[in-house]
């Protein structure tokens, strides 16, 4: 591991927090991994946030591509970590084991921030003592630019109960609009054995040990494109329903949600019978969708996925 760069040319690596009451320092944690092409922009959003008491973390999990020279173009202030290629989950640890900030904060390569972004969640924070998290709505950037936001929430709200709405996808949530307390961040870690759906076994822990603060402005966008991770079926396949046993089998919440573990079982399996679908692996993807609704019933009655499953079996694979 190569680790350079940083506040005062300190890398914080294994230090406490650096404290200021009146103006918290906040860590920006910026995995990547041969994203270069989009990193200069997450890391100009950064750079350009009217919040301006900032360390910025760039966690380089292997990458081949130019990452290095985007991150050096930026100057000496910005810590760098390079790693051999272990996935975004170990890359997000160690950039929560660096950090120094009383708050932080994760950002996608491929997305960035609004101007505000950092301002207006760190206010939340400051103002709402009893708050370990808060999170923001997003926009949306397809591959031409162009921003799209569909409102889902028109109010701020306050619940000690999100992992519920995380874990059951009732809840719109982005990794990139999310903002802790430290202490609460480094309590927990990102499941290494996962690269789909470890951010959703990390953040369940999150909303379940503190109260969170849903802010309904969107701070962040959220960069859709072909080469997206989200997009990696094979490595999704791989892992298959290994989500499902990281949540509900987990010690920590001692049995605690075993209420759901039917519907998140099923919900799991429609979300891989989507991404089959979506790759044109028809005969796969009904497969998922037909345990899904074994498993519970009524997923019969969510008619998208009634008439993926329909048009599947006229499907030409790719």
């Amino acid at each position: 591991m190569t680790i350079w760069g940083g506040i005062d040319g300190q890398t914080g690596v294994g230090q406490t927090p650096a404290s200021s009451a009146a103006v918290p320092l906040v860590s920006v944690i910026v995995p990547t991994y041969n994203y270069g092409r989009y990193l200069g922009k997450a890391l100009d959003s950064c750079k350009s946030q009217t919040y301006k008491r900032l360390e910025i973390i760039v966690v380089d999990d292997g990458s081949t591509d130019n990452t290095r020279g985007v991150v050096e173009g930026f100057g000496p202030d910005l810590v760098y970590i390079f790693q051999e290629n272990q996935g975004v989950s170990r890359a997000r640890n160690a950039g929560l084991i660096a950090a120094r900030g009383e708050l932080i904060t994760f950002l996608d390569a491929d997305d960035y921030l609004l101007p505000d972004s950092i301002a207006a969640r760190v206010e939340i924070l400051r103002s709402g003592p009893d708050i370990g998290i808060v999170f923001s709505d997003t926009l949306s950037c397809d591959a031409e630019g162009n921003l799209s936001y569909k409102e889902k929430e028109k109010k701020d709200r306050i619940s000690g109960r999100f992992y519920e709405e995380l874990l059951l996808h009732h809840l719109r949530f982005q990794t990139s609009a999310a903002m802790m307390r430290s202490s609460l961040a480094k309590r927990f870690s990102f499941p290494p054995e996962l690269s789909n759906g470890e951010d959703i076994v990390y953040f369940s822990k999150v909303f379940f040990a503190a109260k969170g603060y849903f802010l309904a402005t969107p701070t962040v966008v959220n960069l859709h494109h072909e080469d997206s991770l989200r997009h990696d079926v094979d490595e999704v396949l791989r892992q298959d329903m290994a989500f499902v046993g990281a949540v509900l089998d987990d010690p920590f919440y001692g049995g605690a949600l075993d209420y759901m573990r039917n519907e998140l079982t099923s919900k799991r399996h429609l979300d891989l019978f989507r991404r089959l679908y979506l790759a044109h692996e028809g005969a796969r993807a009904r497969r998922h969708y037909m345990k899904a609704v074994a498993i519970r019933p009524a997923s019969l009655f969510k008619l998208s996925y009634l008439s993926k499953a329909i048009r599947s079996f006229f499907m030409t694979p790719r």
